[in-house]
């Protein structure tokens, strides 16, 4: 198996948007803030569904691919 390893791409959008939500904070920007939140809320949700999908996907596969070793 794989390591699980975060991109150097994905290091720079975390920290992209840890400055616009300090950026926001120090504004006073409260409808900016919400915004963002609702925004991350509404991806935070996609992908989680997305990764129960992958998971489920992937053990349907690995459960097949066994019982077909198993069966030859």
């Amino acid at each position: 198996m794989q390591p699980f390893v975060v991109g150097q791409e994905l290091d720079f959008r975390q920290e992209a948007t840890k400055r616009l939500l300090q950026e926001l904070h120090e504004n006073g920007d409260i409808d900016g803030l919400m915004n963002v939140a609702l925004l991350l809320n509404s991806l935070w949700h996609q992908q989680t569904a997305i990764a129960r999908w992958f998971a489920k996907e992937a053990a349907e596969n690995l459960g097949e691919a066994w019982e077909a070793s198993r069966n030859r």
